[in-house]
């Protein structure tokens, strides 16, 4: 994950969810879609997304869609890849239930640092026991720094 001004573990949410919508939209976010993805009020949105443009990470006209800034993008899909890499080892590796798993993998991802999430990668691609090669529809290549970088 490139370095960025760590965020609470609530903002780190929003952001995780802003991005996820917007994979299945044009890129741009209702404020009311991302109310129901977190169950939350328009108000904690709107509070919310206050803490988000102050940090760069979003843009938003005055009650428009919202959409993430290229930084925003990138914070933003690092939690989700944090999110499915553990959520997935939770559920194929230790047999933790989806629900048990979904809860705290939220978790996990807010406490656990950079340097830690990258030496778990590392372990887990030259893991020979294990199966663990793929997360959710992802390879564990994704989360190579070196591979994104090129991609760029």
């Amino acid at each position: 994950m490139p370095e960025f001004v760590r965020l609470s573990q609530s903002h780190e949410d929003y952001l995780e969810a802003i991005y996820k919508l917007s994979l299945d939209s044009d890129g741009q976010v209702k404020s009311i879609d991302l109310a129901h993805e977190l169950d939350v009020s328009k108000a904690s949105v709107n509070k919310a997304l206050n803490v988000l443009k102050e940090h760069g990470y979003v843009e938003q006209s005055h009650y428009g869609k919202i959409h993430l800034t290229k930084e925003g993008e990138l914070y933003g899909e690092s939690m989700l890849e944090r999110h499915s890499l553990l959520s997935s080892f939770l559920i194929d590796q230790l047999g933790v239930s989806n629900e048990v798993a979904a809860k705290e993998a939220c978790q996990m991802e807010h406490a656990i640092s950079e340097d830690t999430m990258q030496k778990w990668l590392e372990y887990l691609r030259r893991c020979q026991d294990c199966e663990f090669h793929r997360v959710g529809n992802l390879e564990l290549s994704d989360f190579d720094d070196d591979t994104r970088e090129e991609e760029d």
